[in-house]
């Protein structure tokens, strides 16, 4: 049964924009049909669809409401590549069930959006995320962050390494002896994933991130670009965390 989310469940819901065009006109859906509905908290229901019109869908509530199972967090922290390939990122990031996503600025950075292309590229990915994690049905859509600054976005990281339950995970093309599955296998809870730009990053910023608190690993002998870095990374640790 098809997944749309909504910002909070009730007994009548009106579907408008883009989650209303969609019903329409993509899925051809019709006065009758049935979809799952999930709000922020993981709560679900089905609701039937009981009006259409030329801007917004009805449906009212015909199930119980159950809480779904809500996974581990995993956090991706990940710095802009060349083009548009952050788009695939989120894409597949949200469909391996990443709960937090956040779009760095590091000294090897390329792609520096202006603040008004930031705003356009934050709404495109907004509806990445919501489109894939209807797709895959996911339990919850993922937070997509602002696009920070890499040192801003570790001090804002750095009080919560305290937490013994959590892990900053910083996949390192230098790092010799450390490899990912000796460390993922003694994750308690949550995990932060971090991965650099084309040409990874500096030396300044690698001891940045270690006095930081992360453990640096390696992901083997391969240097991998940063969609593949990103979410190779993403599914081992899914498959550790959550299985």
């Amino acid at each position: 049964m098809k997944r749309i989310f909504v910002d909070r469940l009730a007994d009548i819901i009106t579907f408008t924009g883009d989650t209303a065009r969609h019903l329409g006109y993509s899925l051809r859906s019709r006065v009758g049909d049935r979809v799952q509905v999930v709000d922020a908290l993981g709560s679900c229901a089905e609701v039937e669809l009981i009006q259409f019109d030329r801007e917004s869908v009805r449906a009212k509530r015909v199930s119980d409401i159950i809480q779904l199972r809500i996974e581990r967090p995993i956090t991706l922290a990940c710095c802009l590549p060349k083009q548009n390939k952050f788009d695939i990122i989120v894409e597949k990031a949200t469909e391996l069930g990443v709960s937090r996503i956040v779009p760095l600025i590091s000294d090897r950075t390329i792609a520096r959006p202006s603040e008004t292309r930031e705003q356009s590229k934050l709404e495109r990915w907004t509806r990445i995320i919501r489109e894939a994690a209807q797709q895959s049905g996911r339990a919850t859509l993922p937070f997509l962050e602002k696009i920070k600054e890499l040192p801003t976005w570790l001090d804002e990281v750095k009080p919560l390494l305290v937490d013994e339950n959590i892990a900053l995970i910083f996949c390192n093309e230098r790092e010799r002896d450390v490899h990912i599955k000796s460390v993922v296998r003694d994750i308690k809870f949550e995990v932060i994933i971090l991965i650099g730009p084309e040409g990874g990053f500096s030396d300044r910023e690698a001891r940045m991130i270690k006095d930081a608190g992360a453990f640096s690993v390696s992901l083997g002998s391969q240097i991998f670009k940063v969609d593949t870095a990103a979410l190779s990374t993403v599914a081992i640790i899914q498959y550790e965390l959550n299985g």
